[in-house]
């Protein structure tokens, strides 16, 4: 007798899944899932300086969002924000001022500062974030003195340090909003540069081209000079952005320090005003709002949509 082999039933292949990917909440940037486990920790806010005497600043291209705000004497401070790209360290970090407490409201995660006037820290306090000073992280190896600048531009914090052990707070919201077709490309002029005045010093974006870290080849970047010098980060990187957002505001000039003056507030909660929205060399005019102190700044069009900015990093800058 002869016996005819049984043939196995052919086996059906699995189909391959769809990657999954996550959108960083600051910057629109989409990453792999499980590729970048800083999306579901805490954004890092700080208070960093921007005199001669601070710069060159650290890590500045790695936040997701950086404001320009004015304080006494016609000068400006910067108050970055790290979420999606936290680096290993952050400065020089100064103290605290009273716009603050509005802008870093609605990010919550961890505020970095080195003390200020008394009702500056108590509004920045009370918005909930975490407090993060030479005195709260007295003994925890997540600040030091840099031996290589002069006080008081010489304190640094452990960022990526910071956010990991902080992860009783949640991710920030998404703020902005963000397109691979930008409103001002879509919607706007071609321009090659802007300048923004402020009392004591000059800030001018140029046109040109970067690669930033989430993608692969060169793409249209705003360059940053300040006061005709340009302005880079201690790594010798240019400052580059996507996205320049320039907020017309108004001051209230009310708090008089007896040794620095007036110390300038920008008037954002329960208002609104211009907004000059340059992205990938086009400007588009549109108008920000805030409703209350843990609201985001909102971008809006004059058609009513919503401000659609590139995707990455964007640079917010608080003129009169």
């Amino acid at each position: 007798t002869t016996t005819t082999p049984t043939q196995s039933p052919s086996a059906t292949p699995e189909p391959t899944p769809e990657p999954v990917y996550i959108e960083a909440p600051l910057t629109g940037v989409q990453y792999l899932e499980g590729t970048n486990p800083s999306l579901a920790l805490p954004a890092i806010s700080a208070k960093i300086d921007n005199t001669s005497n601070g710069r060159p600043q650290l890590a500045l291209n790695d936040a997701d969002v950086v404001y320009v705000t004015r304080v006494e004497a016609g000068l400006t401070r910067l108050l970055a924000v790290w979420q999606s790209r936290v680096p290993e360290a952050i400065g020089p970090v100064r103290s605290v001022r009273p716009v603050d407490a509005s802008i870093i409201n609605p990010y919550q995660g961890v505020f970095v500062y080195s003390g200020g006037q008394a009702p500056f820290k108590a509004a920045a306090k009370k918005t909930g974030l975490v407090m993060s000073d030479e005195d709260t992280e007295n003994g925890k190896d997540t600040y030091y003195r840099e031996k290589s600048r002069v006080a008081p531009w010489n304190l640094y914090f452990r960022a990526s340090k910071l956010q990991s052990v902080n992860t009783q707070q949640p991710a920030p919201s998404p703020s902005f909003e963000f397109s691979a077709v930008p409103s001002a490309v879509a919607l706007g002029t071609p321009v090659t540069g802007l300048e923004v005045k402020y009392p004591q010093l000059r800030s001018t974006w140029e046109l040109g081209t970067a690669t930033f870290p989430w993608g692969s080849a060169e793409e249209p970047a705003w360059l940053r000079t300040m006061d005709g010098k340009v302005h880079v980060q201690e790594d010798g990187e240019r400052v580059v952005a996507k996205n320049v957002v320039v907020m017309e505001v108004t001051h209230d000039l009310s708090f008089v320090d007896p040794k620095y003056g007036a110390i300038p507030k920008a008037k954002l909660v329960d208002n609104s005003g211009i907004a000059h929205i340059f992205s990938d060399g086009y400007y588009v005019k549109a108008t920000w709002s805030k409703k209350a102190i843990d609201a985001p700044i909102l971008l809006t069009l004059d058609s009513g949509e919503s401000v659609k900015l590139a995707v990455g990093n964007t640079w917010v800058e608080m003129m009169d």
